[in-house]
């Protein structure tokens, strides 16, 4: 009768030491999501050159910091220092040939206004004598006669004429010499960008590092043949990391850009922030990306595995408990609620799942304990005795 009275229909026996047993509680419940993942570089620059060549020195290896400017490797290339000889010999040659041209098409100018002021001074003079002609024709001098008189008035008009067209040439040569002018300070200018950009190719076969950063590969040896835009090295801020983590898919809805989170490098807990999630799936996760807002610790580096906590909502005075072993979010499931020595089945409806507690909806009280370790082989059982 004793036996009976304690067990109670207990159709299994467990020991205490084999189970874990949790108590419910009432309070603030942050429904968190957990991922796992690694540290990654926010940005990776690639090191080009923008002039082909041999490289004849090789002065980083991979991980070494450098500065920004410093140099990565050198390059050679005879062909264009070459072409940078010949391209000032060619401009020299071209700036004492048009000042030639120029000093010649000043003479026609001159020339041409020369012959402008002679036009002028003649037409003038023809002007003062056929006035004069008419004043004495006026007053009644019979010394100049009429007909004398129309052949110079003929002349005025004739030097008019000369003088117009003298005038005219002065103009067309002036054109002429203005447009010279801008040619030739084209072409120069034409052969001095030639001449800037062979030089900045020369400066560019010294490969410099864009930033401040860690050398993270380096993609040329000695003796190795470029061509321009060929890859040369790659150096990333050390400094500036972010955080990728792998949540479950049914997890993935509840994230959102925004959210809060915190990062575990095993050594020291982040401060974060969810800045992108994947819209892809692989392999039942989807990637979370994660900025750090604390200051980077001296642990922190690139492919540094971490563990992520995302916190997608928070409830106040709920019901919760520790996740039992394979309950499942917003469902109704068995556990085991363990009063004095003795474990009895009962339905239990969970809510939100957090990453180690589970909102409870129906079926339990407050500071009720329930066994939340595995409990598969007593699925037929509904009451077993713990001692």
């Amino acid at each position: 009768m004793f036996i009976r009275h304690y067990t109670q229909g207990a159709s299994n026996l467990v020991k205490r030491d084999e189970i874990l047993v949790a108590k419910v509680k009432q309070g603030d419940f942050a429904i968190d999501v957990k991922g796992l993942g690694s540290l990654a570089l926010e940005k990776r620059h690639l090191i080009t050159t923008n002039a082909g060549g041999k490289v004849v020195e090789v002065l980083v290896k991979p991980g070494e910091y450098v500065k920004r400017g410093d140099i990565i490797a050198r390059l050679d290339n005879p062909q264009i220092k070459e072409t940078l000889i010949q391209k000032n010999s060619l401009l020299l040659k071209m700036v004492a040939q048009h000042k030639a041209e120029l000093a010649q098409q000043k003479a026609y100018l001159q020339e041409a206004e020369t012959a402008y002021h002679d036009a002028d001074l003649a037409h003038k003079a023809n002007t003062m004598e056929w006035q004069a002609q008419a004043t004495l024709i006026a007053q009644g001098n019979s010394t100049i006669s009429k007909l004398e008189h129309q052949r110079s008035e003929f002349t005025v008009k004739r030097s008019l004429k000369q003088l117009a067209l003298q005038k005219a040439k002065v103009a067309t040569q002036k054109e002429i010499l203005a447009a010279k002018q801008n040619a030739q300070q084209a072409e120069q200018q034409s052969l001095k960008s030639e001449i800037s950009l062979l030089s900045q190719h020369i400066s560019q076969l010294d490969v410099k590092s864009p930033i401040t950063g860690q050398i993270q590969d380096v993609f040329v040896e000695l003796g190795t043949q470029l061509a321009s835009t060929g890859s040369v090295a790659e150096v990333a801020d050390q400094t500036k990391l972010i955080a990728k983590i792998n949540v479950a898919e049914l997890d993935a809805p509840n994230v959102k850009v925004g959210q809060q989170a915190t990062i575990d490098t095993y050594t020291s807990r982040l401060d974060a922030q969810v800045t992108r999630v994947s819209p892809k799936v692989s392999n039942g996760h989807v990637e979370v990306e994660l900025s750090l807002i604390d200051a980077i610790p001296s642990e922190a580096r690139d492919k540094l595995n971490i563990e992520g906590i995302i916190n997608t909502s928070f409830k106040t005075h709920t019901l919760f408990v520790a996740l039992p072993r394979n309950a499942i979010a917003e469902s109704t499931n068995n556990v085991f609620v363990l009063e004095n020595h003795l474990a009895t089945k009962q339905a239990v409806t969970f809510g939100k799942r957090s990453v180690n507690y589970i909102e409870v909806v129906a079926g339990l009280t407050i500071d009720q304990e329930i066994i939340i370790s595995d409990m598969e082989k007593y699925t037929n059982d509904t009451q077993v005795l713990v001692r």
